[in-house]
């Protein structure tokens, strides 16, 4: 399960930035930690309603997450391939 992280937020003069970075737990030398598998930027125009924000970054968040198990996939696909030694 991932968690959305807010890394920060920059003020523009008609809207703002939020940093959504999203982390998931993963097991490293028997050891969990949390370990950031994407960020994007949401642009969010003042006077945007506090709801419609939280579903622009729970969106962004979802949009993260398929990336990254696009990314999980294409590794696979790719650590099946055979490569020569290089001398």
């Amino acid at each position: 399960m991932a968690k959305i992280n807010i890394s920060g937020v920059k003020s523009g003069s008609k809207d703002y930035t939020v940093h959504v970075v999203l982390t998931e737990k993963q097991d490293f030398e028997g050891e969990e930690q949390e370990v950031p598998i994407g960020e994007a930027f949401v642009i969010i125009p003042e006077g945007t309603e506090r709801a419609d924000i939280k579903d622009k970054i729970v969106d962004t968040a979802k949009k993260i997450m398929d990336k990254h198990r696009d990314a999980l996939d294409k590794r696979k696909d790719i650590e099946e391939l055979e490569f020569p030694e290089i001398e």
